[in-house]
């Protein structure tokens, strides 16, 4: 089985509008594997390079969700926190200084920075 590239595109567009509830637990259902869990880990951390501030906290939100999920049994918080690249590309996200937008200036950038700290807060915590 194979991860759904379409429902992790979708989950993280380059839209303003935010991701819609349903995905991120469509997602966390097809985390039933270590290797699905490695699989999605890499192509969310290979959407963070990209650089539209809204791929970047829409990745970090997935990825704090998933980390959350019931489904894959904290398989998914052992993929990330045991793989340095991963959490190195998270950590550059919480200094992320992108273009400012003529109509909300640095609140994009911002967001980047928030998202990804509260994606490392949740998979350094204890909770399960």
């Amino acid at each position: 089985m194979a991860i759904d590239k379409s429902l992790l595109s979708r989950a993280t567009d380059s839209t303003t509008a935010p991701t819609p509830g349903y995905l991120y637990n469509d997602i966390g259902q097809t985390l039933t594997t270590p290797q699905l869990c490695i699989d999605t880990v890499n192509y969310l951390i290979h959407r963070l390079a990209r650089n539209s501030p809204h791929i970047k906290k829409k990745c970090c939100k997935v990825l704090a969700k998933l980390v959350l999920h019931p489904v894959n049994r904290g398989m998914l918080k052992r993929t990330l926190a045991q793989n340095p690249n991963s959490i190195g590309k998270i950590k550059e996200c919480t200094a992320w200084r992108g273009s400012m937008d003529s109509v909300t200036g640095d609140q994009w950038n911002v967001e980047v920075r928030e998202a990804a700290k509260e994606c490392l807060d949740v998979i350094y915590s204890d909770a399960a």
